[in-house]
């Protein structure tokens, strides 16, 4: 891969190692007075074009992430979308890592440094981290272990083991390659205020219907559709929450649709609807502990004309949406989805007495 092709599929990192190699030239300043000083991969910044892919092995598995036509993906998510910016902050370290002191040579006192390989010991938070180039040569491996906050320096430090040498060392940055899909996935959904949506109707499988809008975006709480008789809302702002579950919305994994249903006698439906005439529909159902969600939108009928450049084209973010979101369902933290899980008997109260 020649270094235009890095620029373009890695975008941030092709300018983060560029920056990486000044701050190699102004080594940090430590206290330890058994600094080494050593790069610990002093050849990685000219092989940095070259690469392909980035393999973390820990406890659970391996995330696989690697150079594809349209930038980098999470081979285990079925080459969904990664963070290039992640990417980038990871060469950054290694490329900039440098040796401050060896500790141990014996394998029998690594588990104190979590450098047990995952692979011996189950509940080790150890991972190992391997760069390799599109040949599938390896152009960097190395155990990392627990991190050293107390280094002297304003960036902490890292155990680590190098690949076929058993001493262990402390180097400097404070090096936490994610085990999580959702740390190297890119993680937005959709991010829609809430003074962009209207109503806000959601259907229980069982029938029950919640539904709440505003007459205005400048109405300042949402009315509860159909409260009950001789029942008044617990708060003035009960169902706010429900406006704001596509604002700023990330998800922490990803599969195919193919390869998850949604029954109706157990899916969830709310559908949100702005103002601007786009509604987005939401199917949730739950797993175990777990909420798994699928998106789709539907743009304006027309789309507006546009003259003020502050105005949002909502035929485009919901286009957006939709390129990123078709094929997919994702899982959702629960406090992200608990709003749109509500009935209505968990937004009022019978009234309260006043005393007269």
């Amino acid at each position: 891969m020649n270094t235009k092709n890095f620029s373009t599929l890695v975008g941030v990192t092709a300018i983060a190692v560029v920056i990486a190699g000044w701050v190699i030239m102004s080594r940090p300043a430590t206290e330890s007075s058994d600094f080494d000083g050593t790069l610990v991969f002093p050849d990685l910044l000219d092989s940095i074009d070259d690469l392909d892919t980035v393999v973390i092995r820990h406890k659970d598995g391996l995330s696989t992430l690697k150079v594809t036509d349209s930038g980098w993906a999470f081979v285990e998510r079925d080459n969904y979308p990664v963070q290039s910016e992640k990417i980038g902050e990871l060469l950054v370290k290694l490329t900039r890592m440098e040796k401050v002191e060896p500790k141990t040579k014996l394998a029998e006192k690594y588990d104190r440094l979590d450098l047990v390989d995952p692979a011996d010991k189950e509940d080790t938070r150890a991972k190992e981290v391997v760069l390799k180039n599109s040949a599938g040569d390896d152009i960097a491996r190395l155990m990392v272990g627990k991190r050293k906050f107390t280094l002297g320096t304003s960036e902490g430090g890292t155990y680590v083991l190098m690949a076929d040498d058993p001493q262990a060392w402390l180097v400097t940055g404070e090096l936490n390659p994610g085990a999580r899909p959702r740390d190297w996935l890119v993680r937005e959904i959709s991010n829609i205020k809430d003074d962009d949506i209207r109503r806000i109707s959601v259907v229980h499988p069982d029938g029950e219907t919640l539904a709440v809008n505003k007459s205005t975006s400048e109405q300042p709480n949402y009315t509860v559709e159909a409260i009950p008789a001789g029942m008044v809302l617990k708060r003035d702002s009960i169902a706010d929450d429900m406006g704001r579950v596509l604002s700023n919305l990330l998800h922490d994994d990803v599969k195919k649709a193919d390869d998850f249903a949604f029954p109706s006698d157990t899916t969830i439906k709310a559908t949100f609807e702005g103002f601007a005439g786009f509604t987005v529909q939401v199917d949730l159902i739950e797993d175990g502990d777990e909420n798994w969600l699928r998106f789709v939108g539907t743009p304006p009928d027309k789309a507006s004309d546009i003259n003020d450049e502050n105005e949002t084209n909502w035929t485009q973010v919901i286009g957006d949406m939709n390129a990123a979101t078709d094929g997919w369902v994702y899982q959702l933290p629960g406090y992200e989805v608990a709003a749109i899980k509500k009935r209505i008997a968990d937004l009022v109260k019978e009234p309260e007495d006043d005393g007269v």
